[in-house]
């Protein structure tokens, strides 16, 4: 028998919530947008449209998934949590508007036993997980991940590469230093939306560093770099291009300021292509997973710390230490 799920919001990310199930066999039962005139006349062919969410609280499914905007999420989600009947939730990021909304979430996911999957779908991609492997096969450990990308937002791309941070290091971050941009763009999502790029270093325990430029001054498609002592694996997602560079091996004894050499260029053969139907995939075949592991959340919950933590930066002209001190929780920013 087909899973069964629930959407709750249908714009650009809705839609491709709603493709990723349908990819996937699930029965949609219902979808929620607040303009449902466009549920209506999309031809949909789901039963049950609704501009409400409250009228979904008492439907039974497998999955339920908010792809509403994020000052919305926390209520629909606590409310699902608490008076819903669905245990498994994947959701969008940023995960709330403020860092107090993120740990009383935590709390209002545990205390109701639901599963809570964000979104940041690298941490469940194959091509992340060949990534991390080559580095554990030369018994090399990742110590620098240098990102440029143009920003649609610190809190909406911050929620993703942050994140990445998290994933390769497997270590707590314990400082950030960044600064905002003083562009002014008007948020691509609308102006009522406020999350501008910024760039900055986010600092990890055991010196492992995250440099970020996700500024507003190029349209340029992003870089990752991800660097060890003898490795470095450069990777243009969108394009499908993920190379590896190697120190070669006869220096490896050598002190590391024995750099002026040409590495040894490997393009590396990736386990799928950039699609980012098939990636959210990734996150909900996830949350169906018997071993499921609350990895994903605590990460979500440490990124928007660090999200939160460089807004203060740049507001204080310091560093700010992590975890996030008290008075900062309530800060909010009306993300997309």
């Amino acid at each position: 028998m087909a899973k069964t799920a629930i959407l709750i919001g249908f714009g650009g990310m809705g839609q491709r919530y709603f493709k990723a199930l349908k990819l996937m066999n699930f029965d949609i039962l219902a979808i929620c947008d607040k303009n449902k005139k466009k549920l209506v006349h999309s031809n949909l062919k789901v039963s049950n449209i609704t501009s409400n969410y409250k009228q979904l609280l008492s439907f039974k499914a497998d999955l339920l998934c908010v792809a509403s905007n994020t000052q919305s999420r926390f209520e629909i989600i606590s409310s699902f949590c608490k008076k819903g009947k669905i245990k498994k939730i994947v959701t969008e990021k940023p995960l709330c508007t403020s860092y107090e909304n993120c740990l009383n979430l935590k709390k209002i996911c545990k205390k109701n036993k639901v599963r809570l999957n964000v979104n940041t779908h690298r941490s469940f991609s194959p091509n992340y997980q060949m990534v991390k492997n080559i580095f554990k096969k030369f018994n090399e450990t990742p110590s620098s991940i240098i990102i440029n990308s143009p920003s649609a937002g610190l809190g909406n791309m911050g929620s993703t590469f942050f994140d990445l941070g998290f994933y390769f290091f497997k270590k707590k971050a314990i400082s950030v230093v960044g600064w905002i941009d003083k562009t002014g763009t008007i948020n691509p999502r609308g102006k009522q939306f406020v999350d501008p790029g910024g760039y900055g270093i986010l600092n990890f325990s055991n010196n492992k560093k995250l440099f970020f430029d996700l500024s507003e001054d190029t349209g340029l498609p992003y870089l990752i770099t991800i660097k060890s002592k003898n490795l470095e694996v450069v990777i243009d997602e969108i394009n499908n291009n993920f190379y590896l560079k190697k120190r070669p091996t006869p220096l490896r004894k050598k002190p590391l300021f024995f750099y002026l050499f040409k590495p040894t260029v490997k393009k590396l053969k990736i386990k799928h292509k950039f699609d980012v139907i098939k990636m959210t995939c990734f996150t909900i075949k996830n949350i169906f997973k018997k071993n499921h592991s609350y990895e994903n959340f605590e990460n979500a919950i440490a990124t928007m710390a660090c999200i939160f933590a460089t807004h203060v930066s740049n507001r204080k002209k310091k560093i700010i230490k992590l975890p996030l001190n008290k008075k900062y929780h309530k800060f909010k920013l009306n993300f997309a």
